[in-house]
């Protein structure tokens, strides 16, 4: 936690705000093709931009008072989970719309369910004293959910012939998975810090691009908080 400088707390909230722009435009995918109780889907991505937010108040916080609020820092998964959740299955209903089907009843069950068991078991593993017990089973949502959306967006996007976004909603997703290794290193650098953060903001710049720029090659004329 001292390791942080004033910059590198600042910075952390680069990738925040793009991946609050990228999920702004998801969540208005899934309104404007007219899902559903698509609030679900915005309710998602206000989810998933507070953890990030969170996360990097903690460490601003941190870095200028010396305070380590531990909680604050946990608050990642547990709202990025639910989070991506909605926002999957509302985009899962978005690509559905594209293609002229109906969503059906209980397109919103399924991630309320997961939610709930993922939840439950965090609860459960707590219960039984198992140390950080809550990680795993939230985490697991976490990352499932994550790929999920991503595989939905690639898909949609290479069905309208936008190859290049296609493949630019997969690189958030790769710099994730390329972060693994950084994040199971015990100590960290300045220098690998700065580049921990880098290799995120790539990601979550490239999510934004993408997001924003589909959006707007399916609705021109659209804003994507509204459906008029």
């Amino acid at each position: 936690m001292n390791d942080f400088t004033l910059g590198l707390a600042v910075y952390d909230f680069v990738p925040v705000i793009l991946t609050g722009i990228a999920v702004y435009y998801v969540a208005g995918m899934v309104r404007v093709l007219g899902v559903p109780m698509s609030k679900f889907a915005y309710l998602g991505a206000v989810l998933v931009f507070a953890a990030g937010v969170s996360k990097a108040t903690w460490k601003l916080n941190a870095t200028l008072t010396g305070q380590d609020l531990d909680w604050l820092a946990n608050l990642l998964f547990p709202l990025m989970a639910p989070g991506f959740a909605l926002l999957a299955a509302g985009i899962w209903g978005a690509g559905r719309a594209l293609r002229e089907k109906t969503s059906p009843g209980w397109l919103w069950l399924v991630p309320m369910v997961a939610i709930c068991i993922a939840f439950a078991t965090a609860a459960y593993r707590l219960s039984a004293d198992i140390e950080r017990g809550w990680f795993l089973p939230i985490m697991t949502l976490t990352s499932l959910s994550n790929i999920v959306l991503t595989i939905l967006l690639f898909t949609m996007a290479w069905r309208q012939g936008q190859r290049i976004l296609a493949a630019l909603f997969t690189v958030n997703l790769a710099m994730v998975f390329a972060l693994i290794p950084i994040a199971q290193m015990e100590s960290f650098s300045i220098a690998m810090h700065w580049f921990e953060q880098t290799l995120t903001a790539i990601g979550a710049a490239a999510f934004a691009y993408a997001a924003y720029r589909f959006f707007h090659s399916l609705f021109p004329f659209h804003r994507p908080s509204s459906s008029a």
